[in-house]
């Protein structure tokens, strides 16, 4: 039987006092992509709190796949946040679905957010790669491919990148056999973003791969070329996930940005 409360979501919390940070993780990831970066907040004088999205990790996985689309996802996200009962605006830490929560959430609540830190943004749907986009129509293929194709399909559809630390990527692997299924169906009903982006006041820091395989960010660059609070920093020879591929030079460019350098 489904729980009543699949909205809410598992949660860690590191840290007794500071500026709280909240981190926010990809589709068909975990909590446990902030292992690295954890620390290094807390070291700087922040609380992190991170969570397990629904369908994800720890947190309830709804066997129902209606469930499964991005304004219910925000709602859990938004749920989160008032359920910590902070008393300081935070800082919102999204990777790739991640960050469009967090930018959704900034752009709804400018003045409920201190700083925004955004890792491969998912900002509008033609950044999402067809393959992707496909998946929910014709899992036939995706099948196939697993069965016929295995290490080829995986890499495609999580963005691996050929040379990448094994022992990451089985860490990787073993997040997306703990996810429900049904996470397919919630990339097709994002919205798009970008009418309000030139709207958000906040200073925010976006950060990229410009390898990314999984989404386009190739529009990034005009889309915050002329917006004075955003900082952008791409990052040549990365992919998806930077924060895991390069992760001490992430970790310091989102320190020194939080501290003001």
């Amino acid at each position: 039987m489904e729980p009543v409360d699949f909205l809410t979501l598992s949660t860690i919390v590191e840290g007794e006092l500071g500026h709280p940070a909240l981190l926010v993780h990809d589709l068909n990831a975990s909590l446990n992509d902030w292992d690295a970066l954890i620390p290094e907040l807390v070291i700087s004088g922040h609380k992190a709190y991170a969570c397990d999205l629904f369908g994800h990790g720890q947190s309830p996985h709804p066997q129902d796949a209606s469930r499964y689309y991005a304004q219910m996802h925000f709602t859990a996200f938004r749920r989160w946040v008032d359920s910590l009962n902070l008393t300081r605006a935070p800082i919102l830490i999204g990777h790739g679905f991640g960050a469009y929560l967090c930018l959704r959430y900034a752009l709804g609540h400018p003045y409920k957010v201190f700083r925004l830190i955004l890792i491969n943004p998912l900002i509008m749907p033609e950044q999402i790669s067809p393959l992707v986009m496909s998946l929910d129509r014709y899992p036939f293929w995706e099948s196939l491919a697993e069965r016929f194709a295995p290490n080829w399909t995986r890499r495609q559809l999580l963005g691996i990148p050929k040379k990448f630390d094994p022992a990451l990527e089985q860490r990787i692997m073993t997040d997306v056999l703990r996810t429900s299924p049904f996470n397919r169906r919630v990339l097709p009903t994002i919205a798009d973003l970008t009418p309000e982006l030139p709207l958000l006041p906040i200073r925010s820091l976006f950060l990229w791969g410009q390898d990314d395989h999984l989404l386009d960010m190739s529009m990034l660059p005009l889309l915050v070329e002329d917006m004075v609070e955003i900082r952008a920093v791409p990052l040549a020879g990365l992919g998806h996930r930077p924060h895991l591929e390069a992760t001490e030079e992430i970790n310091r460019l989102i320190i020194n940005f939080l501290i003001g350098l």
